[in-house]
């Protein structure tokens, strides 16, 4: 059964990379994932040649990034002595991240065949291998083990649905008792692995608060966006989908006194030009820089975050989509948050819910009630502001003790 599952996921593997090299031609993000891919192996090998003390850390995408960015910093900081290989699978992550300077090499991290597995283990020998969240490459996994190197993850979240716990894929959730630490974000998730026999685990919290605490003490505001929202109310809303516009649109048009900054998920030309149609009211792109409406719409990548300094309110986007952004991002600041109803996967978003300290909303009117009745109730807003400045103060630190017991290692 074992060796039937795996030929079953490895020729799916083998079906995706098919898919991969003739949707390039399509796509102009499997493109870069292709072409990426293309030039991994020469930049392992070149690497490997000047590198030995390796500690390879594989992020999904960008979100995954902000979660081991902590971990990353802390081990350059604390083992100056150690390499880090940082591999991305999405070019989302790779493209953005690519001159990271905590890391000795960036790559597109190779299809999760048997032979692909081989020949990285043939260039590199990591002594510790950490995949961040929900990253689990079987093969991939299963050929560490093998070879006994040690592998952690971190910033895990299981739930009871998760499909290697369906009895066909036992031989996936066997090779999760081969992790050296499993690091979860919450008590839920300890249970759930305890239940399935699985107890090399810690609940340590989410590396995430740790990166936005650091964020918020880093990041600033333009001078010039500063002036020009003196003394004006401001509503931040942050990764938009077009899904998301009804509801804005129609804030928009009731808070006329109001300064409303869009950040869109996707921000090309076409996608920021259909949000500009969809809002009846243009306003101005950031890019700009001489702003009349009371809209702009941010146009560039790895501002937002900053931005939500400058808020009273925040609308995090996604909600009416797959799922919400980061909502983290604009709570550190100790502003209302608001979001959609695709929340349920995402932890902080129920912590917070329950404690009413964030907002979750189906149609504009209750983001307007709310935002009235926070308007006109001062100790109502602050009680908001100092809830989720307690949160966060008690719920830092994941990164240290996930770098603690990683050091013990590598010392």
């Amino acid at each position: 059964m074992t060796s039937i599952l795996f030929i079953l996921y490895s020729a799916g593997v083998w079906l995706g990379d098919v898919y991969i090299y003739f949707g390039r031609l399509f796509s102009h993000k499997l493109d870069l994932l292709y072409r990426g891919r293309q030039k991994t192996w020469a930049a392992l090998k070149d690497f490997a040649s000047n590198h030995t003390n390796i500690c390879w850390i594989h992020c999904a995408s960008l979100g995954e990034f902000e979660q081991g960015r902590p971990l990353m910093e802390k081990l350059h900081l604390h083992h100056p002595e150690i390499s880090i290989l940082l591999s991305f699978y999405s070019p989302s992550g790779y493209e953005i991240m690519k001159h990271y300077d905590k890391a000795s090499v960036v790559i597109y991290i190779p299809s999760d065949l048997p032979s692909n597995n081989k020949k990285i283990l043939s260039i590199i020998k990591p002594r510790i291998v950490v995949f961040v969240k929900y990253e689990f490459w079987w093969n991939l996994i299963s050929e560490l083990i093998k070879n006994n190197i040690n592998v952690y993850l971190i910033s895990g979240v299981f739930r009871k649905n998760d499909y290697f716990f369906m009895s066909v894929f036992r031989p996936f959730l066997n090779l999760l008792s081969g992790y050296k630490k499993i690091f979860v974000q919450d008590i839920k998730s300890s249970e759930i692995l305890d239940h399935h026999h699985l107890h090399n685990h810690q609940v340590v919290g989410d590396t995430r608060i740790d990166r936005v605490i650091q964020r918020s003490k880093e990041t600033g505001i333009p001078t010039n966006l500063n002036d020009y929202c003196r003394d004006r109310t401001v509503i931040l809303y942050g990764s938009i989908w077009e899904s998301d516009i009804p509801l804005i649109r129609e804030l928009i048009h009731n808070k006329t006194s109001y300064i409303h900054i869009i950040a869109p998920h996707d921000i090309n030309s076409g996608n920021v030009n259909n949000i500009r149609q969809m809002l009846e009211k243009p306003g101005d792109l950031f890019s700009d820089d001489q702003w009349k409406s009371n809209i702009i719409i941010i146009d560039n990548i790895g501002m937002l975050s900053g931005l939500y300094k400058l808020s009273r309110y925040a609308y995090v986007g996604g909600g009416f989509q797959h799922g919400i952004h980061n909502i983290l991002e604009p709570a550190v600041y100790g502003i209302p948050v608001f979001f959609g109803p695709r929340h349920q996967k995402f932890n902080e978003a129920l912590a917070l819910k329950n404690q009413k300290l964030a907002f979750t909303v189906s149609k504009a009117a209750e983001l307007l009630d709310m935002i009235d009745f926070l308007e006109n109730n001062k100790i109502a807003y602050d009680e908001i502001r100092q809830g989720l400045n307690a949160f966060f103060q008690s719920n830092k630190g994941a990164t240290d003790r996930i770098a603690n017991d990683i050091g013990h290692l590598l010392n």
